[in-house]
């Protein structure tokens, strides 16, 4: 391939950036919410501050939408796409563990369930699916993006 071949784009992504959690409790269900907005399923986590790290952004969103404190494992998955307000979104997904089990959840969702692997990549869109999937295979695995 040539330097010609490669083609420079002015159209640059400039997105809001979120961190999700795959988080895993003490008898290895995962852990998903129900957004109090459409209903629909989805993991732990938010959009980063401008002045936050990975880390306390994800220790910050799971402690506030859930209550519970957690331990980063691995990176799993990254991705981007344009939200239903043609919003720029990316995001990283980690697989993540607790060894708590009660939740108190935040105004911002209705419900909860703890639930099997395969349970919650049936309930959660397809990038989530995609993330929770990939954190059963994690052993061998490196970090795949845009699944």
């Amino acid at each position: 391939m040539t330097i010609n071949q490669y083609i420079m784009t002015e159209n640059l992504l400039r997105p809001s950036v979120s961190v999700r959690s795959v988080l895993s409790g003490p008898h290895e269900d995962i852990l998903v919410l129900q957004r109090d907005t459409d209903g629909e399923w989805e993991l732990p986590g938010g959009r980063m501050g401008s002045c936050e790290s990975v880390s306390e952004c994800l220790h910050r969103e799971v402690r506030e939408e859930t209550s519970l404190s957690l331990e980063i494992e691995d990176i799993l998955l990254a991705n981007s796409w344009l939200n239903d307000q043609n919003h720029e979104r990316f995001a990283v997904y980690y697989v993540c563990e607790t060894d708590q089990r009660s939740v108190s959840l935040s105004k911002e969702h209705a419900d909860f369930k703890w639930v099997s692997p395969s349970e919650a990549a049936f309930i959660l869109p397809a990038p989530q699916a995609a993330a929770v999937r990939l954190s059963c295979d994690r052993v061998n695995a490196k970090p795949v993006l845009d699944v």
